[in-house]
């Protein structure tokens, strides 16, 4: 082996080696933090924080454990649960409580707990003594009266204020610097606050939507019509969470909206927000659309090829003496007569003493191109890649890709003239132009909390299959009519498909492969060919026959293996992992050039 080839021997290796390594780093990827993370916890008298610390690493969530909160949880198991009910579940057996803070982050804190059991006492008395027992700052509106009936027991004093002011028709609420109100909501309405919330991934839908065409599916997604805020579905569920006086506003240019509104409503919508506009999912999709044919060849017979049965024939010679002169043992005296010189061949055997040297030599027929066969064949031929697309797009929208040509045709018209004769126009035809080539349209929807893809995949696959095509005027795949009559006829070529669609939906998992198959198309063709009477003859006449018969399978089959890319490592990843492929099917062509065997 040369000293090329095996540089490039070990190239490879050292390519394989790092695909490998990057494979194994899938796992490690696949680990990836989302707000919609399922976790597993099995935690035995654990510190609170290391709890808190694995919920982090999976969730990628904002938490924050204040004073008190450096606690222990004994005992704790759970399977395939959301992080945040598994976070909570901890927080609660280690006896704290798990608040909703600003711009989304949690926190983690053990406040004082109180214990109540009192018949009918005056609310603003039990508000006071809850203030003194957790020492928050309250301030009672002067419309709050009434008397409570409470019996609680071991409560965070958080929780119990805001229920037992409920039982009233009261609500509390928060101020800055920790100041908390207790008032009647209908005083609200006249305290109005405007504030604006930014949009971060929420966004109306584009004027530009995707679609495929097929008479086999029905329903598509099609553009919005109007104003982009008008089929804004989050704008309008964030609407309906208003109150009765409540105002809202949307800054297309800026993805803002400005809401006027109460307090209440104002941490309402904080709260929607915070689960909507949340960074979503992409998926990766790396498609093989292949095509496997199979082909069944059977001759059976004599074949006398294209020209049938041919012969040979040779003319007669006229022998000479001049330059040559017979009798002196030239190469002329093995040509005609014997040595008696009695007859037209050198072998006695053939001649007799009645015959006298011919003038003329006569010619002989003889079947050297007769070709007999009789041959049994079967051919099965390889899979071939038609395409091979990879695209990306967001979670739940709809993504394609064409790969092919436009080709547009003509159409003719015969029309009586003014003279009373046909005349015949072209233009182009209602249906051009004909998309020849390969489409794929998906829509994967990432299942929440899982690794799981809700594909809807529709490939379509077309292709020109006209015979007649491939001339100056009419190019391949297309059919030539004749139309027109009386003498003023025209010649017209049209295009002939064959397309294979499907349209089916499946869940995987991100980084399985999927295998869509079943579209099979078969061809069968009969030929026979025979020599003219003698084909006839009975039982020897088959010997004048060639029989051929063939038939073609081919199938398509599509390879579809998504992967959700949550950050921009997974990104770099499947980057990397794309590049190390080239590089080691690029050095395996260099290879099978140096070393060709």
């Amino acid at each position: 082996m040369s000293l090329a080839a095996t540089h490039v021997k070990h190239l490879r290796t050292i390519l394989l080696l790092a695909l490998g390594l990057l494979g194994l780093s899938t796992a490690a990827q696949a680990q990836v933090p989302s707000l919609n993370a399922r976790v597993h916890l099995n935690v035995v008298d654990q510190e609170l924080s290391e709890v808190v610390q694995f919920v982090r690493d999976r969730s990628g969530a904002n938490i924050v454990i204040l004073e008190g909160g450096e606690q222990r949880v004994r005992d704790l198991q759970v399977n395939d649960i959301l992080w945040r009910d598994a976070l909570e579940f901890a927080v609660d057996l280690a006896g704290c409580v798990l608040d909703d803070g600003k711009s989304g982050v949690l926190t983690i804190s053990r406040p004082k707990r109180v214990s109540f059991d009192l018949r009918d006492i005056d609310l603003n008395e039990v508000i006071m003594t809850i203030a003194a027992a957790s020492g928050a700052n309250i301030i009672i509106g002067p419309e709050v009266e009434g008397t409570v009936r409470v019996s609680i027991k071991d409560v965070p004093w958080r929780d119990a204020l805001e229920e037992i002011v409920k039982a009233r028709g009261y609500t509390v609420v928060e101020e800055r610097r920790n100041i908390l109100r207790v008032v009647d909501p209908l005083t609200l309405e006249h305290q109005k606050v405007t504030r604006s919330y930014q949009l971060r991934y929420l966004r109306p839908t584009g004027p530009r939507v995707p679609k495929i065409e097929t008479q086999f599916h029905t329903g598509a997604a099609t553009p919005p019509q109007g104003e982009p805020g008008d089929h804004f579905t989050a704008l309008e569920a964030l609407r309906k969470a208003l109150s009765e006086n409540g105002e809202l506003d949307f800054i297309v240019e800026q993805n803002v909206i400005i809401v006027r509104d109460t307090i209440q409503v104002h941490e309402s919508l904080e709260e929607i927000l915070r689960r909507l506009d949340v960074e979503p999912a992409q998926v990766f999709v790396d498609v093989k659309f292949v095509s496997t044919s199979n082909t069944d060849l059977l001759d059976l017979g004599v074949d006398y090829g294209d020209s049938g049965l041919t012969g040979s024939i040779t003319g007669g010679q006229i022998p000479i003496d001049f330059p040559f002169t017979l009798g002196k043992g030239g190469f002329e005296d093995d040509l005609f007569a014997d040595q008696s010189g009695s007859g037209p061949y050198a072998d006695d055997s053939l001649s007799n003493s009645s015959v006298i040297l011919p003038d003329t030599i006569f010619g002989a027929l003889s079947f050297t191109q007769f070709q007999a066969t009789l041959h049994m064949l079967q051919q099965d031929s390889s899979a071939e890649i038609i395409q091979a697309p990879k695209l990306v797009t967001m979670d739940g929208r709809e993504a394609t890709i064409f790969v092919g040509e436009t080709v547009r045709y003509a159409e003719a018209k015969s029309e009586q003239g003014q003279a009373g004769g046909l005349q015949l126009t072209v233009a182009e035809a209602a249906g051009s132009p004909v998309e020849v080539g390969f489409q794929l349209l998906i829509r994967p929807t990432v299942v929440p909390g899982t690794e799981r893809i809700i594909m809807e995949v529709i490939p379509k696959e077309t292709s020109l299959t006209g015979s007649s095509g491939s001339t100056a005027l009419s190019p391949a795949g297309f059919d030539i009519f004749t139309v027109g009559a009386a003498g003023e006829e025209g010649s017209i070529a049209l295009p002939r498909t064959r397309s294979s669609t499907l349209i089916t939906q499946m869940m995987v998992e991100s980084g399985q492969t999927a295998v869509i198959g079943g579209l099979t198309t078969d061809m069968d063709t009969d030929s026979e060919s025979r020599i003219p009477y003698l084909s006839s003859i009975p039982v020897v006449g088959e010997l004048f026959k060639h029989k051929s018969t063939s038939r073609e399978r081919r199938s398509l089959v599509i390879f579809l293996t998504p992967r959700i890319v949550r950050s921009t490592q997974d990104t770099e990843f499947l980057l990397q992992q794309e590049l190390l492929r080239r590089r080691i099917r690029l050095h395996d062509e260099i290879e099978a050039l140096v070393n060709p065997q």
